[in-house]
């Protein structure tokens, strides 16, 4: 055999087993570059998934305390009505510091165009009993919301706070 013949040949052979050799080991660095990008992606569909969870739970919890809000305020509604209710019914009794004093009659010695009663003194009027049980319910109402937006700015501060 002629010697240029076996050179092409080791020539051919060496070009095959390089061309070979260079696919195998890009083929496997590709191969470990997917794995990686993959591993990458699992673990950021686990992380969204957390999150969204934590999202879920904090929307709930949210909800829940407004719902609570909500019905402490009627609650608050309720007995503000229920306590002038009492008033006018008299099943609601007031310190005897306000409640309005009657006077003695006055014995008419003299005639006059005014009665014998005297009007009642001290004390809350009716309207005025109406409007600090209002006024009372709405300062209860405005203490309820306030407790509220600090139970929802703490719960933020727990959800945005959380270490990873």
């Amino acid at each position: 055999m002629d010697l240029s013949v076996i050179a092409v040949s080791i020539a051919v052979v060496c070009g095959v087993m390089t061309f070979a050799g260079y696919d195998y080991g890009y083929n496997k660095a590709k191969a470990e570059q997917i794995g990686s990008y993959e591993q990458s992606i699992k673990t950021l569909e686990a992380k969204a998934k957390d999150a969204l969870n934590k999202e879920r739970n904090a929307h709930a919890k949210q909800e829940q305390i407004e719902a609570d809000y909500l019905e402490k305020i009627e609650e608050l509604k309720r007995n503000e009505d229920d306590r002038i209710d009492q008033y006018r019914t008299n099943t609601l009794s007031l310190r005897d510091s306000l409640k309005p004093k009657q006077c003695p009659d006055v014995p008419s010695a003299t005639r006059s165009t005014s009665n014998s009663h005297a009007e009642t003194t001290g004390g809350l009027l009716d309207s005025d009993v109406e409007f600090l049980v209002r006024f009372a319910s709405r300062a209860d109402a405005v203490a309820e919301q306030l407790a509220e937006a600090q139970q929802i700015i703490l719960h933020d501060r727990e959800v945005c706070n959380v270490s990873e």
